[in-house]
């Protein structure tokens, strides 16, 4: 048997261990924080083309100086390469006002609006 001559230099098996637990668990938080990073910015997206679909509905309204219905009216539009459903409506607020409001659905999840914008329109008191 040969003689171990001097200290041998490198890392253990138990040290090598403890550091693969120490960056797994760091890669695994970074891809979480990547994970929740992206479905954010696609719920942006989302957000923004339906903030733009809404904004055009009050605009329209407002060019033609037309007043929303007081029943609910329904239709879809194309924006960003999607469909989007809206419905809009003259509501009544708790005030005995009137505003215009606008709700916006990806198209297939009629459950909860992507966004939902109201104003009051020129002439009413808030």
């Amino acid at each position: 048997m040969a003689k171990c001559i001097g200290k041998q230099k490198g890392m253990t098996l138990l040290e090598v261990m403890v550091a693969l637990v120490i960056f797994s668990t760091a890669a695994l938080a970074l891809m979480n924080s990547v994970s929740l990073n992206v479905r954010f910015t696609y719920g942006l997206a989302d957000t923004l083309q339906a903030g733009w679909v809404a904004e055009n509905l009050l605009a329209q309204a407002q060019l033609s100086k037309t007043d929303f219905p007081d029943a609910q009216e329904k239709g879809s539009e194309i924006m960003g390469g999607r469909s989007w459903n809206w419905r809009k409506q003259r509501v009544k607020t708790a005030d005995n006002g009137w505003v215009n409001e606008v709700q916006v659905y990806a198209e297939g999840e009629e459950s909860q609006p992507v966004i939902a914008l109201q104003i009051i329109p020129p002439g009413e008191k808030k």
